[in-house]
């Protein structure tokens, strides 16, 4: 179910309920709430249906599941245990409604980021989120108190366990009553922290942690006052170390930690470590978390201090999926492919959906972090198999085939894909790439339909000015066995080169563009005046003279591709022989 749905809902609370609507959602022994008014100073606590592994029996209502009777005993419960000058127990006249209106169920738990939105909805201030089940002849119930204002300011009540549920609640109340203890401390260390007052913060929150000493919520805004007011590590990690010690669960706490082991340096590379790892326990859902984590242990010194700890996870708690997910992540991680293999396979067992196109392209990935190209090749194509329309799978593919060698095979491959018309990203370049790795003589070809076509991208270019730089360079090494076929290629190049100018974007490629044009420039004047000199050829001294100027005018700005120093030698090559080509012109008769 999605959280979206309740943000439909403004216009709930205020409609008018139907008779019929409230006698189907009334709960028997309707509470005092119900008819009562919240007094202007009392606090306003939503509790929804518990989390429980006990259905309701077969025939009967999902009321009398196990789910709805704790919420109901710890609404009746809370508000018997509280003065209504402090607590207003939200009715489920005001809830139900608004789940139903949204198709939630009215009898089954909410997902943490639900229950915080339906909160909001009707005006929360707290929330108690719960789980009850059967344990033996009796029950067991935990119970979390959780701030709207913030879905991690969490504060655990414990585990209340007895023959009765009502007792085992009653147990939950008692701690309830004294965690609220600390929110008056806590609420002004939050001021205190916005209005960047953090020593007057510090001591709020130690009000609050003396007023309920196991305290997280209070604990919290002193670990954010520390942290803002820049004090040592050791003192932050002392806080966030006595939050997770009450609520291993939290996050908040360990995202402090892991900071500070950041900034402590090798030495501290193991300790981070585990906090990345306990934090990815914690929330296996965020996968943002997951992604971020897996690649800074990945990245550690040393990542496998990660394993026996997952390792030992897993056989406390064998089939949660959950575990067996980051078990296989970690492996990754610490680059044991063959068991990270093995344990997708089980993965795969337990759940097929579990062969999704990210189990295909994380595994490829791994395999290719470690510049294993075959294996790489090979779980993409596994993927490929299954997904083969998959634009990413296909083109990692091609990719791996290529970097193992296999250009042909990836080649073949890629323009089967086109054919296909599947979208496999930066197609073109990848092509032209392969082409060139192939020595085919179609790479200029092909990449100047690409551009006709509607090809903008830089690459595209640059391979073309490649392959006249090439061209270019062919036809310097002919100069001296074969003048007149270098003079065809050079002058093939130069008409290129005024293509080029059109397609280069960059300064970098403009100079390029220039540099090849000066010396191309300065070669044919080479020729000419040699040429010139041995037939005392007025006409190809001319030329020759013509080229030296277009030399030294092109290779200046050729600066931005080429080195300065092989430019400025250029340069002193083309002035060099643009005096000497006019004093061989001045000593002849006729080109005076």
């Amino acid at each position: 179910m999605t959280t979206m749905r309740l943000l439909r809902l403004t216009a709930v609370v205020s409609c008018a309920i139907p008779v019929s609507l409230l006698a189907q959602i009334r709960p028997m022994g309707s509470m005092a709430t119900a008819n009562r008014a919240p007094d202007k100073d009392a606090s306003q606590v939503m509790i929804t249906s518990f989390r429980s592994n006990e259905k309701a029996g077969a025939g009967k209502a999902p009321e009398n599941g196990l789910s709805y009777q704790a919420a109901e005993e710890m609404r009746r419960k809370v508000d018997g245990a509280f003065s209504y000058k402090q607590i207003y127990v939200i009715p489920v006249e005001r809830i139900n409604p608004n789940l139903t209106a949204s198709a939630f169920s009215t009898t089954d738990a909410l997902e943490p980021h639900d229950a915080k939105q339906l909160a909001v909805q009707i005006r929360a201030d707290e929330y108690i989120a719960g789980t009850a089940n059967k344990v033996g002849d009796g029950y067991k119930v935990t119970a979390d108190l959780v701030l709207t204002r913030d879905i991690n300011a969490r504060q655990p009540l414990g585990a209340g366990e007895a023959h009765k549920l009502g007792d085992a609640i009653e147990l939950l109340v008692k701690e309830y009553k004294e965690a609220r203890k600390q929110l008056e401390g806590e609420k002004k260390c939050v001021r205190a922290v916005t209005d960047a007052k953090y020593a007057e913060a510090v001591q709020f929150a130690d009000a609050g942690i003396a007023a309920y000493p196991k305290s997280t919520l209070a604990r919290a805004c002193k670990l954010n006052a520390l942290y803002l007011s820049k004090a040592s590590p050791d003192e932050i990690v002392k806080v966030a170390k006595e939050i997770s010690a009450i609520d291993p669960r939290s996050n908040t706490a360990m995202k402090f930690v892991a900071d500070a082991y950041r900034k402590g340096g090798a030495e501290k590379s193991d300790s981070l470590v585990l906090a990345l790892l306990r934090m990815m326990q914690n929330d296996p859902k965020n996968s943002q978390l997951q992604f971020d984590a897996i690649n800074e242990i990945a990245s550690a010194k040393n990542p496998a201090i990660a394993r026996p700890i997952i390792d030992s996870t897993v056989l406390q708690n064998p089939g949660d999926p959950d575990l067996l997910k980051l078990r296989w992540k970690i492996l990754g991680a610490v680059k044991d492919y063959k068991a990270m293999r093995e344990q997708g396979l089980e993965l795969i067992r337990l759940d097929t959906a579990f062969a999704d196109t990210t189990y295909f392209s994380t595994t490829a990935n791994a395999y290719a972090q470690d510049s294993m190209w075959q294996q790489a090749a090979s779980a993409a194509a596994e993927g490929v198999k299954k997904f083969p329309t998959d634009a990413y799978l296909v083109g990692f593919e091609i990719q791996m085939l290529q970097k193992a060698g296999q250009t042909q095979q990836a080649l073949d491959k890629l323009d089967k894909a086109s054919a296909a018309k599947i979208p496999v990203p930066d197609a073109g370049t990848m092509k032209l790439f392969m082409l060139q790795e192939l020595k085919s003589p179609l790479v200029l070809a092909t990449a100047r339909e690409m551009v006709a076509a509607g090809d903008t991208t830089a690459n595209v270019r640059q391979i073309i000015l490649n392959e006249i730089q090439m061209q270019m360079t062919a036809a310097q090494k002919m100069v001296a066995t074969d003048a007149a076929a270098a003079t065809d290629s050079l002058n093939s190049v130069l008409t290129q080169l005024k293509e080029g100018e059109t397609l280069a974007k960059t300064s970098q490629q403009k100079g390029q563009v220039a540099f090849l044009a000066g010396y191309s420039n300065l070669t044919l004047a080479g020729i000419k005046a040699q040429q010139g000199q041995a037939t005392k050829s007025c006409q190809l001294l001319r030329d020759a003279r013509a080229n030296t100027t277009a030399a030294m005018t092109n290779l200046p700005t050729g600066s931005t591709f080429a080195p300065a120093a092989t430019v400025q030698q250029a340069m002193g090559q083309a002035m060099q022989l643009d005096t000497g080509i006019g004093q061989l012109m001045g000593s002849l008769p006729n080109c005076k």
